[in-house]
């Protein structure tokens, strides 16, 4: 039996993802004390060149996505891993602050082009019946990205910080590249359906439709996401609503809103896991690295299990229930005295974090379609980011000031638990979608 190709494409997407992402994302924490024992910088400064790739980014997801939109995946994430790599060359040749959050800036632009984002548009097009499954197993890329920190932590302690980012940078060249060669954005590029269906099956599902046509508005309620026919092959439905009539929608606010909480405090973690793991539990950065990674492996349950779920159970409870284990997990993180409670830390906080990013996106194109998912997704990404920016800067300076993480991580902690109810308070999905839809573009 042939694998399915859109297989292939969630499985070179995830090793974009853990490569590109899971180098500097998760990798930064492994970055701090070098720095602050080189330059002396603050943790203030240091984590704010983080925000300041989480803003740059956000600023670029709207771009990207309208991008992905129009030229599909495989040439954004090409021209993404170029920049990465580019941007770890630079990063390792830098001596001064300026230079240090321009070098940040380039690598934010190019994981906006490689990031999870643009590897979901091409996953969501290429699975209709099994997408919660398929963007659960891509992201498990992410969530395996976590052994990145104990590769940049080893590479440091062996050779120096400079050194392990231009191994790094070139790996991610060499790797990457050829990846990015085999997603292809739309299953009708090759000639094939989304989940492997075949024409005549897919074809049976619903009215007829003539080749080359789209049905109307009406038509388009009563024909199957996987059964509209365009270009001489079916393929899923382009509908859904545009990314301006997406933002006139409650659930658009609501959903970003959540993120936002959501991102002031997981982001918050992970740029400064690794400190606060030495000062707070008494473990050396190696060991730190490894509680590091292990929050991201254990995230794989998350990812699994709520996207599994989520292609059973509402979507809503899912997400909401994913944000509650994050909330409760960063409350017994901030609680944690000792090496031992951190794995009470793992049990809770990672699932559920790895559970939201499963979910997520699989709510987005049930709440809005896919009509203009990577735009809509940018846009979402955009707002985000002010959750993303301040809860890293916040932590640093509360660190600063009162030489602690503790009453930081309990005001971020209430801060995520309030995306909980946001999501909860969102409409049925497709009643304000077919409000919104009649109403003219922007």
């Amino acid at each position: 039996m042939v694998l399915f190709y859109g297989w292939w494409v969630v499985f070179a997407s995830a090793g974009i993802v853990f490569l590109t992402g899971g180098t500097f994302f998760y990798g930064f924490s492994a970055l701090v004390n070098p720095l602050t024992r080189e330059f002396g910088w603050s943790r203030a400064l240091i984590s704010g060149a983080f925000s300041l790739r989480t803003e740059v980014g956000g600023l670029a997801a709207p771009v990207a996505g309208y991008l992905v939109d129009r030229v599909g995946s495989r040439r954004l994430l090409i021209a993404g891993v170029l920049l990465v790599g580019a941007g770890f060359l630079f990063l390792s040749r830098v001596h001064s602050v300026w230079t240090f959050y321009a070098a940040v800036m380039v690598i934010a632009v190019g994981m906006s082009a490689t990031g999870g984002p643009v590897a979901m548009a091409a996953v969501a097009h290429w699975f209709v019946k099994k997408r919660g499954r398929a963007l659960a197993l891509m992201t498990t890329g992410a969530g395996s990205s976590g052994v990145m920190v104990v590769v940049l932590a080893w590479l440091i302690s062996q050779f120096d910080w400079r050194t392990a980012l231009v191994i790094m940078g070139l790996v991610q060249w060499a790797v990457c590249i050829p990846l990015a060669l085999l997603v292809w954005s739309r299953p009708e590029d090759r000639g094939l359906l989304p989940d492997g269906e075949r024409p005549a099956l897919s074809l049976s599902k619903g009215p007829a439709v003539a080749a080359g046509s789209w049905p109307d508005q009406d038509e388009r309620s009563a024909v199957p996401e996987a059964a509209a026919v365009g270009d001489g092959f079916p393929r899923p439905q382009d509908e859904g609503l545009s990314m301006g009539q997406a933002v006139r929608t409650r659930s658009f606010w609501l959903l970003a809103t959540a993120m936002a909480l959501a991102g002031l405090g997981s982001t918050a973690i992970i740029v400064h896991q690794i400190p606060f793991f030495t000062e707070a539990a008494g473990l050396s950065e190696q060991r730190a690295a490894l509680v590091a990674m292990a929050m991201t492996f254990v995230s794989l349950a998350g990812r699994l299990g709520f996207g599994w779920l989520a292609d059973y159970v509402d979507k809503r409870r899912v997400l909401a229930a994913a944000y509650v284990l994050m909330a409760l997990g960063i409350i017994v993180l901030a609680n944690a005295h000792s090496g031992w409670q951190l794995l009470f830390f793992l049990a809770v906080f990672s699932p559920g974090w790895g559970g939201v990013i499963a979910v997520r996106p699989a709510f987005q194109v049930e709440c809005f379609g896919l009509r203009a998912f990577g735009g809509i997704q940018g846009l979402m990404f955009t707002v985000s980011t002010l959750g993303s920016v301040v809860g890293p800067v916040f932590a640093g300076w509360m660190h600063d000031t009162a030489d602690t993480y503790r009453p930081a991580f309990m005001i971020l902690a209430m801060a995520v638990l309030a995306a909980a109810p946001a999501v909860l308070m969102m409409g049925k999905p497709r009643t304000e979608w077919a409000e919104v839809a009649r109403a003219p573009e922007l």
